[in-house]
């Protein structure tokens, strides 16, 4: 099949449920297709696994994620980092999880050993008392400083005992993980099934695919972190995954595609032709745009969003002020089938104000009246998404912007 880099970003962005208003209508039904929900903290506004699924599920609501944990819709894992997976996944993750204290970083294997009696002592009182979360254990040491490092004993011990899954996510409230045996948060006819080895590579390869429809070895490797779940973090990552795809060529499971002007090898599963024939010949919607948190998952890769988008951006919250080229919190604004601009927002709570302190519009759709107008029914909508009702720009580039996205 020969494609090109419009045809991949169609498919792709539709896979994702983001290039049309979504139909998707429950969290479970849109991680169950995206395969996973990166968890981060930055809070500068909602926070990141909220701002994914407001594109993906039809009048979501933050507590619809944390009603969907609580009900074992999902659980929370480790996979292209800390995500939100669909419960139906965990027997595949269950290997590597159980295995994590034998194929950790030697750091991380130091910390089991220095802290095995307290993560004795947390495990007993999780089983005797139920459900508990850091704060219900005491810091015996008030000059602690933060990061891992300086982390209370029972945290860090929380932290390796749900990592190697004696213990689970059960909820999360204002937040804060509770953690409870993961017997009693896993349903039983989930943990107690087996997977075959050889169906576990099988798994995550197809998977990843899956999600990502036209892709590289490089590109699969990244989505789920396969080096982790399938090759147990082999320095050959790449040849073994070449090795596994060939296998699944023979079975025609996967089919090579040419892309045109590409110089890599690009992959998609057989059963996903139809698909891409179907949305290579369908427009976008002009009236609408989205802003991507830098943890979607169609630009969390940012080396696949330079060569499918031909846009490049980086996160910016952990560098210094000084060195930050554009902001804090950069968020790509996607349009149709293109990454047009970014914003750095602000949600001034207090003040019910959404603070953009930067917003660009890159050069081709600076006077595109269609981008202009659905870039400004988005910042509606993410001002309501976000209970705000003013809006004040800051800087904009070009400066022109400014005025128009106030019209």
């Amino acid at each position: 099949m020969e494609l090109t880099r419009s045809d991949v970003r169609a498919a792709f962005l539709a896979r994702q449920g983001v290039r049309y208003i979504p139909n998707w209508q429950t969290v479970h039904e849109a991680i169950t297709n995206i395969a996973a929900v990166q968890i981060d903290t930055i809070a500068v506004v909602a926070r990141s696994h909220h701002l994914t699924l407001r594109h993906r599920v039809s009048g979501y609501a933050p507590e619809d994620l944390w009603t969907a944990l609580r009900e074992r819709q999902l659980f929370e894992g480790w996979a292209h980092a800390a995500c939100l997976l669909p419960m139906d996944d965990y027997p595949y993750y269950r290997p590597f999880i159980e295995d994590y204290p034998l194929r950790a970083h030697a750091w991380y294997r130091r910390r089991y050993e220095k802290y095995k009696d307290i993560m004795t002592m947390v495990y007993e009182r999780i089983r005797d008392e139920g459900p508990l979360g850091s704060r219900d254990f005491k810091d015996t040491d008030p000059k602690r400083v933060s990061g891992w490092w300086g982390w209370k004993p029972a945290k860090i011990a929380l932290e390796l005992l749900w990592s190697c899954g004696k213990i689970s996510v059960t909820e999360r409230v204002g937040f804060q993980r509770r953690y409870d045996l993961t017997e009693r948060v896993i349903p039983s006819q989930i943990l107690n099934q087996t997977v075959a080895a050889n169906q576990v590579w099988r798994f995550f390869l197809q998977r990843a695919l899956d999600c990502l429809i036209v892709a590289t070895r490089n590109d699969i490797a990244d989505y789920l972190n396969l080096g982790s779940y399938m090759f147990h973090l082999a320095r050959n990552l790449k040849e073994q995954l070449g090795e596994k795809i060939q296998q699944l060529i023979a079975e025609d499971v996967i089919v090579g595609v040419d892309l045109a002007g590409a110089k890599k090898e690009y992959y998609c599963l057989t059963r996903n032709l139809p698909f891409i024939d179907e949305h290579r010949g369908r427009e976008a919607p002009p009236t609408l745009a989205r802003f991507l948190t830098p943890f979607d998952n169609v630009v969390w890769d940012r080396q696949r969003v330079k060569q499918n988008f031909g846009f490049a951006f980086g996160l910016e919250a952990y560098l210094p002020k000084e060195k930050r080229k554009f902001g804090y919190y950069g968020m790509p604004i996607l349009w149709r089938d293109q990454l047009i601009g970014r914003i750095d927002p602000k949600a001034d709570r207090a003040n019910k104000t959404l603070i953009l302190r930067n917003a660009e519009f890159a050069s081709p759709y600076q006077k595109s009246r269609n981008a202009l107008d659905a870039v400004r029914e988005e910042i509606r909508r993410f001002m309501a998404f976000h209970n705000l009702d003013k809006l004040e720009i800051e800087k904009a580039s070009p400066k022109a912007l400014k005025a128009q996205l106030t019209e």
